[in-house]
């Protein structure tokens, strides 16, 4: 299924996302998993470019990205902390 997996391997407890509704689904805040085995929990249904963004519910703090992960791919995101760029692995499977 094309569009994003993604965890936390941040310090940042409770960390949400929320991911843009332009091609599809729900853009609510989420909580962010640490791993990748639960599909129902990483995955975002979505193609083309979307908005990703985190939250740190504690603090109000965000930052987003704009990316696409077009109509095919599977984009891998690992949020590190709001200070680090995102580690993103394109056509990735889980």
């Amino acid at each position: 299924m094309p569009g994003f997996n993604i965890r936390s391997q941040s310090n940042v407890a409770n960390l949400q996302v929320f991911v843009s509704k332009y091609s599809e689904g729900n853009d609510d805040w989420y909580p962010v998993p640490k791993d990748f085995t639960d599909p129902a929990q990483y995955h975002w249904e979505r193609q083309g470019w979307e908005v990703v963004a985190f939250q740190d519910p504690a603090t109000g703090v965000r930052r987003g990205w704009y990316l696409d992960c077009g109509s095919n791919t599977t984009v891998a995101i690992t949020f590190a902390g709001f200070n680090q760029d995102l580690g993103i692995v394109r056509g990735a499977s889980a």
